[in-house]
Parts: structure tokens; sequence; C-alpha cells
């Protein structure tokens, strides 16, 4: 196993070759961007052009379209000017996590020996998908093997130190815990929100014990012993199944949870800042450079700053072919406008006109905090053409007339309207 040093000078090392390789990758993208372009594009450029004025989307929007395959890019406005990108920070973190896990990886979650043999050990392995189902199944395992001692009676110990202790990220506003996300721990069940996530999950493992014949005396905090052995295991959900609902149902806690574990899977610290270099590391080994700053993995801080630009770089990393882990973001694992998660019917998005012909065309990661609307993803063009877009607002009304003037733009990508 690699050590968190030689992974960090690894990740560096790839880092600084992927910037200085960025001007030579980005010269095709460039060179098609001087092409005349198709009739199809000229008129969706056009129009882009002209409804991107409207009022409702004010005075500071930023966005860019591109061509899947060819780079070219069809209309831009400011679009290397970073803006505060809401949950659209959340296609970083998807595409963080895939790249550096693979799509089949599994979080283990353990119960193992404590101090003495009357004390079972939870211990988190920072599974965002641990189910209680997942925890019934560790309780029957290991009730069969202490009952075995002749043992009636055991405490519960949660030891979730793989994640140091929580606190808010820069640019958090004290009301989003645990309104908008639960402090980042790395034990948690079904996604409860709470304050103590992992106490809550050692109560329902408690449970479960209970259920199998066991007394059980007080949940607590503890960290296993060195010489602890393992009782029980189980995997959890594909990390394809957790992103994709990541993005689908905009979950802050999934996205902060595989946040820290990028930055443990590749040598750095699980600490805010240790996360943000892991981040930022990543991505240029994927020669997707970040100039500014990032300091969450869920876009709730309204300190981060993201450009169009470097969104649909990062898209473009999904649909390039190179990039084998990423290939199951290109279709299915964002909203689908119209029809699922947070562009679904029930979000009323591209329910009526001029933006129902686009339902089933576009594939997106929606965005919003007080004052910010943000959409990102992929659209079929009307010649049948993947087009890459990007649109960030900040300083707007978080209204769904807002969001509906954004999603006329994607609906003009499509060239339905």
């Amino acid at each position: 196993m690699r050590t968190r040093r030689s992974s960090r000078s690894t990740l560096r090392a790839l880092a600084a070759v992927a910037v200085a390789a960025t001007a030579t990758a980005l010269a095709p993208a460039a060179a098609a961007a001087e092409l005349p372009l198709s009739a199809t594009d000229q008129a969706v450029q056009d129009k882009l052009t002209t409804r991107s004025l409207a009022r409702a989307l004010g005075d500071d929007l930023a966005g860019i379209v591109t061509d899947a395959t060819t780079g070219q890019v069809l209309w831009s406005r400011t679009s290397n000017e970073a803006q505060i990108p809401a949950s659209n920070a959340k296609v970083l973190t998807a595409v963080n996590a895939l790249e550096v896990f693979g799509p089949t990886h599994r979080f283990t979650t353990r119960v193992m020996t404590g101090t003495t043999v009357r004390r079972l050990v939870l211990v988190g392995g920072g599974d965002p998908s641990l189910t209680t189902r997942q925890l019934g199944r560790l309780a029957r395992t290991a009730a069969t093997g202490v009952q075995a001692q002749g043992l009636r009676r055991v405490r519960v110990e949660v030891d979730d130190s793989l994640f140091p202790v929580p606190t808010f990220a820069t640019g958090w506003k004290s009301a989003y815990t645990i309104r908008d996300v639960s402090p980042v721990r790395a034990l948690v069940v079904d996604q409860h929100r709470r304050w103590d996530t992992s106490l809550d999950a050692g109560q329902v493992f408690a449970r479960k014990l209970e259920k199998w014949g066991l007394s059980v005396g007080r949940v607590v905090r503890a960290t296993r012993p060195e010489s602890s052995t393992v009782l029980a295991e189980s995997l959890g959900a594909d990390l394809s199944t957790q992103v994709s609902g990541m993005l689908q149902s905009s979950d802050n806690d999934v996205a902060e949870g595989l946040h820290r574990l990028v930055a443990l899977q590749t040598g750095y610290e699980p600490t805010w800042e240790g996360a943000q270099q892991a981040q930022a590391a990543v991505l240029a080994g994927l020669g997707v450079p970040l100039p500014t700053g990032m300091y969450d993995g869920s876009g709730l801080s309204r300190r981060d700053r993201l450009a169009p630009g470097a969104l649909v770089a990062v898209l473009a990393r999904v649909f390039d072919g190179q990039h084998p882990n990423l290939l199951g973001l290109q279709q299915g694992a964002f909203p689908l406008a119209g029809i699922s998660g947070t562009l679904g019917p029930a979000y009323l998005r591209y329910r009526s006109a001029p933006t129902s012909c686009a339902q089933g065309l576009i594939e997106a990661k929606t965005g919003s905090l007080s004052g910010v609307i943000a959409l990102s993803g992929r659209a079929v063009g009307a010649d049948g053409r993947v087009k890459l877009f990007s649109f960030l607002l900040n300083r707007v009304p978080s209204t769904l007339t807002t969001r509906r003037a954004v999603d006329k733009l994607a609906t003009t990508v499509t060239g339905c309207w």
C-alpha cells in the first residue's frame, strides 16, 4: 500500500505534468473554435447571444457551450469568470471519486472486537450508502459469534476516527447544519440527517443486536484497539450507484463523504484543507487545473468559485473516451430534463412551453443557493451531436422564474426552440 507521502508526491508530479500539457491539450479546441460553425450551431449561437440578455438572467451570467467531440466553442460569455457554482460543485466531486476509486468500488463497514469480549466496535469506513439492512446483517453475524461464547450482554462502541472531528467548511452558514447537511463523519446510516450520525448508527446497530437476543448497554464513541479483529463486515453500494444518486438528488451529505474519501485515497488528510488539495490534484491530473478556490465537495460554501469554462472542461473528460472510469457519467447519471432527479416533474421544469420540447434531451446538474442559479451538463443538438454547456448566475433571485430562464438557454442548445 502506498504511503500518504508517496501518493501525494505522485499526484503532485502528475498535476505538474497536466498543467504543463494543458495548453497543448486545449489547442485543438482553440483551433476548432476558429472554424466556421455549421448552420445548426450558428443558429444556436445567434439565439443564445440574444436570449442571454433576458432580464430574468440578470447582469452576471457566465456561460459556455461546446461540441463534446471536437471541443469547438459554439457560444460563450465571460466563460472564465469565476462564479459561486452552488451544487454544480458536485460535478467535480463525482468525477474525482470515480476517477480515483473506479465505478465498481465499494466502501466497507466493519464490526470489530473491543478492549473486552463484551465490547463490539462498529467501525465506520466512510460509506455514504450504509443502510439499516446492512447493520442488521452485521448484527446477526456479530450476535451469533458473541452468543457462541456464552455472552448475552454487550456494549456497542462506534469508531468514526477515519475522519476528524467535524467542523464547518469555509463559507458555510451555521444554518446549513443540520438543515442541509449533517456534520461530516465516517459513519452514517440511511443518510439520516443528525448532529451525530455515528452515535445514531450505533443505536440502530444496538437495536438490531437486541433483535438477535443480546442485551445492549450504552452506545458510546471509542477507538478500536490496535489488536482488534474483524467479527463481521459489509460492503456498500457500488460507487457508480452512489454518484448517480448524489447527482440526481443533489445530496450534500454523500458529496461531502466522497470528498473526504478521495482525500484519503490520494494520500491527503481527510480534513477540509486536505480534501481541497486532493480535489485540485486529481483534476489537474485530468488536465483541468483549478485557478480559483473550492472549499467543499457539495457546493454549499459561498466562498466556492468556479468558472463555466472549467466545468465544461471537466465534463469534456467524461466524453473524450480516454477515462474509462468516467464513462458511466455520459448517460443516466445526471438529472434528465422533465423526467428525473432535480429536473423531474416535481420541480416544475421542462414541463411547459417553450422548454418542454427539450424533455429527455438534456442531462444536467442543477445548483441553487440564495442569489445563485446554475446548470451544467450535456444536451443533444438538432444535428444529433452532444453539446456540453455550463450556465452560472450570481446575484439573481433564486426563484423558479430564474431557473426556467436558465432552462430556456439549455433548451436553445438542443435547437428545439
